[in-house]
């Protein structure tokens, strides 16, 4: 109990009664305040690049949401064991396949929402429904789910089956992504800004929101699990990353997942890899870039070791949108050498067949949304100006950015470049692939029948099949050059002296609280 005051011997010395009381009085308010001050230090500040746009579960998935809400208030059915990669049982206890379309889940008895309803089938099955909903836009659906459907079905108080229109081998995979939310006092088909009523069931709670300030989470004391160390969470945001690095230096913060290579001292800093792949999502849909000589073009006329001072020396140049120790990865497909002069005459090429290069193309950027963005994106547009295109900057906010990058794409916008980072912890290219590149989902902007089969096919295979099946799937992406694949990115965290946080691949979607301890 903190640092108590002690009379040696056990007797107090005869210095009168009101001198005796004035010492116990002491020791009584010594006891209290490092008590006080104990309960204190167990709050963590957490200082973020930006302000989330919306705390929506469904939209838990999107880092600047699920860095603070993801694993905190909302958690899933199961979850990856960062060593060993296998899938662990959480909300859900045990899954198996009943049929080739027929997932059967059992869940777990005891455990509550924070507003203390129970966690059961039925509470289960509307969280996914709502997700589920097409109207809804959310980025658990659209990043892993894609266009597929699914259908819930309660089996007993505690068990559910889920079918899907094909067979899927890796399902519960895909379901373990989906965050268990009570839907009580939700709108079925839009968006909430803060957490539903009921909340979810994890280890903290939502407490408040001061717009433009902070975002608390408390922690819960009616959690079904181990009970974590972090009392309090306040999370705050500076758009500088040497501002958020001198928080942290300066005590005024306690973690900075995010900061900047340049902010990185011997002794101040932590190095960790870094789940993110950054691409340019290109517009195929419109003029000059729906012309595939423009999109090859983009990709000769971009020099990605000079680009490195922007992002830092650590990133890895990129081939494909998730990293290679994903199954599925394709050494095969290599990364296009820079070469102007091939750019230059495949511009002239285009421009000769009546297409419209001199249109102006909208470079979109999100504030905030990683250490040397805004200089990386400046370079970019420099090199794709000299190559003879007319690329003009424009930085959104998050949520802004978040609609431009999902359908249904607006009416009479310009031609867009959009800056996407990309994080696939699944283990496989099921969640990346399918939402970016079929015809049907919700991120894509390709239109491609046999890219459409190939993707179907890919997702039904198991095994050393599954794997040949992606890798090929992979090459007749590349072939399209839908993309100008960027860098594998490596993290730097600021840590401060009173905590134990050790980053991982999670990280940037993600931050632990109960991965947190006081030294």
């Amino acid at each position: 109990m903190g640092n108590q005051l002690f009379i040696r011997g056990g007797v107090m010395p005869q210095v009168g009664f009101v001198a005796g009381a004035l010492i116990a009085s002491a020791a009584l308010v010594a006891i209290l305040i490092s008590d006080d001050a104990l309960a204190q230090n167990r709050d963590v500040t957490i200082v973020l690049p930006d302000e989330p746009g919306e705390l929506e579960p469904c939209q838990a998935k999107s880092n600047h949401v699920g860095r603070v809400i993801m694993d905190n208030v909302f958690e899933t059915f199961a979850v990856r064991d960062i060593e060993t990669g296998v899938l662990t049982p959480h909300l859900a206890t045990s899954w198996k396949q009943q049929s080739d379309l027929t997932w059967r889940f059992e869940l777990r008895k005891g455990v509550k929402f924070h507003d203390g309803g129970a966690l059961n089938a039925a509470s289960v099955k509307s969280s996914i429904d709502r997700t589920m909903n097409p109207d809804m836009g959310c980025q658990t659906r659209t990043k892993y789910f894609g266009d597929r459907k699914i259908k819930v079905d309660i089996v007993g108080d505690y068990t559910l089956d889920i079918t899907t229109e094909q067979p899927d081998p890796i399902f519960p995979l895909i379901v373990s992504t989906h965050p268990i939310y009570s839907t009580k006092g939700m709108p079925a088909g839009e968006m909430t800004r803060e957490p539903g009523a009921g909340g979810g069931t994890g280890p903290y709670t939502f407490a408040s929101w001061q717009a433009g300030q902070q975002i608390v989470l408390e922690r819960n004391a009616d959690y079904w699990g181990a009970k974590p160390a972090v009392e309090k969470a306040i999370y705050v945001w500076r758009s500088e990353s040497s501002v958020r690095a001198a928080m942290v230096k300066q005590g005024e913060a306690d973690l900075a997942p995010i900061i900047a290579p340049q902010d990185v001292t011997p002794g101040f800093g932590t190095a960790y890899p870094n789940a993110e792949t950054t691409r340019l999502n290109l517009d195929l849909l419109l003029e000059p870039m729906s012309d595939k000589r423009v999109r090859a073009a983009m990709n000769y006329g971009i020099d990605r070791d000079a680009l490195k001072v922007t992002v830092g020396p650590d990133v890895i140049k990129a081939t494909h949108l998730f990293v290679p120790q994903i199954d599925g990865f394709n050494p095969r497909i290599e990364i296009p050498a820079y070469n102007p002069k091939i750019a230059r005459a495949l511009i002239a090429s285009a421009k000769a067949d009546g297409v419209d290069v001199d249109k102006e193309i909208e470079f979109v950027g999100r504030i905030g949304h990683f250490p040397g963005d805004f200089e990386l994106i400046q370079a970019l547009a420099s090199m794709y100006n000299d190559i003879g295109l007319n690329v003009r900057v424009q930085m959104y906010e998050s949520a802004q950015k978040n609609r431009i990058q999902k359908k249904p794409y607006a009416e009479g916008r310009p031609p867009q470049i959009i800056v996407d980072q990309h994080d696939n912890t699944l283990g496989d290219p099921a969640g990346t692939i399918s939402a970016r590149w079929h015809s049907r989902a919700g991120q894509s902007k390709t239109n491609d029948s046999y890219i459409d089969a190939i993707i179907d096919y890919s997702s039904q295979a198991s095994g050393a099949e599954r794997t040949w099946a992606w890798q090929q799937t992979m090459v007749q992406v590349d072939a399209l050059f839908p993309n100008v694949m960027l860098y594998h990115m490596v993290g730097y965290a600021a840590v401060g002296p009173r905590i134990d946080f050790q980053p991982t691949v999670f990280t940037n979607s993600a931050i632990h609280l109960s991965t947190i301890t006081f030294k």
